[in-house]
């Protein structure tokens, strides 16, 4: 048997919206949208705002487990750590 779901979305967006488990409210589910997106405009900003030397670019093999690990570029904050 299949397990209740409750979804949100704004039709027409290009976004697929969110959903959780059991039956939500509408109210319950119009705040976890609106925290889910305030969270994704924290990291866009974060990212627009950050410098190309800002970030840290890596490659490895495994999904789960990240193995060989090998550093394309440092970040700069992590080579001020350092």
């Amino acid at each position: 048997m299949a397990e209740r779901m409750t979804s949100i979305r704004l039709p027409g967006s290009k976004h697929v919206g969110l959903a959780d488990w059991g039956r939500k409210s509408r109210e319950e589910m119009i705040k976890m949208i609106r925290d889910h997106a305030a969270d994704q405009r924290s990291m866009a900003d974060a990212i627009l705002a950050a410098s190309d030397d800002d970030f840290l670019v890596e490659t490895y093999t495994g999904v789960h487990v990240h193995r060989n690990r090998e550093v394309i570029h440092p970040a700069s904050a992590l080579e001020a750590a350092e």
